[in-house]
């Protein structure tokens, strides 16, 4: 044995972190990550049985992996991942995967491509129209444009100069039924939708005609997954903080979700969680930006504003960057930057004593996105040198009491802690 080896010291390190006098204090569970925005790894949370659970051909870091969440009866993981994107109707769509690697299925606009096979098959023309005047500058006076339909096998490139048009046929797109399978344009990060059309099996089907104008949607995807604590619903996000929901088992073939709030959406609300079960199941804590930087409680389908638990930032449109409740339902924990924006650390609060204290003290680095452990007694975060998200971290480990603290892993993001 190597004992100068930076992996094998790293371990001793780690073991002896976890001793308080003669007896070992061990955390139980699996922590998932990701590595190289390319790749899902799992690994103990002392550092043993480091594995890659999934990664995709087509994976890379512009259109990679995002977020990563365990059902909470650790069953199942669920992951954001854009590998897919030039054949999804999303940026970014979730799945989710057994910890043995089996079960890959699609969460959000499913079937995944892989399950076409199983449907029968029709063909689709659709005439694509760039309505964007050439005079104004907008994602759609390029011209270059990816067109696809929902069921296809791949998707179209077609260069649409503003004021004119062209007609594509898609052979053999996958029939899911009598409902409309959407058409997306996609150009870079920008996205114009249709509701589409109904196929037909063993038919050639004329669709509406596809306009494009304005600028689109960016980032029109499914980010930062949440599930409920009874697993039935995940939550996520898109790319402008709008927090919708699908079932465990949603339809194939639609472009569906569910508003995970009821009347005017609250702003920001990039950070939010389902509340642990029993007794907060239905319950929601969340972030609004609008007047003060806050986090809110809220029946599930409430309307906001719900009760204001605690300001972070008295300035508006300050960011988190992220928000868990505890497993108990006592309070919650949040990463937040300085004002400054020179490091961020994780807090506490406690909803009875009303009451925020500090778990991690750290100066010049960044505390970022974290998991809590089963428990309630640990945290893994991201520990980086910068508070861009396009750079890798490293991963640690502590308990809430500040005490244990210990590098997990280097060059890990994402960190999620299930059973």
């Amino acid at each position: 044995m190597n004992l100068k080896s930076p992996s094998i010291m790293l371990a001793l390190v780690a073991f002896s972190a976890f001793f308080t006098g003669n007896q070992p204090v061990v955390p139980q569970g699996t922590i998932a990550y990701i590595r190289g925005w390319t790749e899902i790894r799992l690994i103990k949370p002392d550092g043993s049985n480091d594995r890659q659970l999934w990664t995709h051909k087509d994976a890379k870091k512009e259109l990679g992996l995002f977020n990563l969440a365990w059902r909470p009866d650790g069953k199942e993981l669920a992951f954001s991942s854009g590998h897919a994107a030039t054949s999804s109707l999303y940026h970014s769509d979730l799945y989710s995967i057994k910890p043995d690697g089996s079960g890959f299925r699609k969460l959000t606009n499913p079937p995944d491509r892989n399950e076409f096979s199983r449907y029968p098959k029709g063909t689709v023309t659709v005439t694509v129209r760039n309505n964007q005047f050439a005079f104004q500058q907008s994602q759609a006076s390029s011209g270059v444009f990816m067109i696809y339909i929902a069921g296809a096998d791949l998707p179209q490139q077609i260069t649409l100069p503003p004021g004119s048009s062209k007609t594509l046929t898609f052979k053999s797109v996958a029939d899911f039924g009598k409902k409309a399978q959407a058409i997306v344009a996609m150009w870079g990060s920008f996205r114009w939708f249709m509701p589409g059309t109904d196929v037909q099996a063993g038919k050639t089907v004329k669709a509406p005609d596809f306009s494009i104008s304005g600028n689109g949607i960016e980032y029109f995807g499914a980010f930062r997954p949440v599930w409920r604590s009874d697993g039935s619903e995940i939550s996520f996000r898109n790319g402008v903080c709008l927090v919708n929901s699908v079932p465990e088992n949603p339809p194939v073939g639609e472009l569906y979700h569910k508003s995970l709030f009821g009347g005017k959406h609250p702003f920001g609300s990039c950070s939010w969680d389902w509340g642990p079960a029993p007794g907060f199941s239905n319950q929601l804590i969340y972030t609004d930006n609008s007047e003060e930087s806050a986090i809110f409680r809220i029946t599930e389908g409430g309307t906001h504003p719900g009760v204001k638990l605690t300001n972070y930032s008295k300035i508006q449109y300050q960011l988190l960057y992220d928000l868990h409740w505890l497993p108990d339902g006592s309070g919650l924990l949040y990463s937040n930057a300085t004002l400054m924006n020179d490091a961020a650390n994780i807090w506490r609060y406690d909803f009875k004593t009303k009451q925020t204290t500090q778990v991690t003290y750290l100066e010049n680095e960044f505390a970022r996105n974290f998991s809590i452990s089963p428990d309630g007694d640990w945290v893994v975060y991201e520990r980086a040198k910068t508070h861009e998200d396009e750079y890798e971290a490293d991963i640690w480990i502590q308990k809430l009491d500040g005490t244990g603290s210990v590098l997990l892993i280097k060059n890990g993001m994402e960190p999620s802690w299930g059973k």
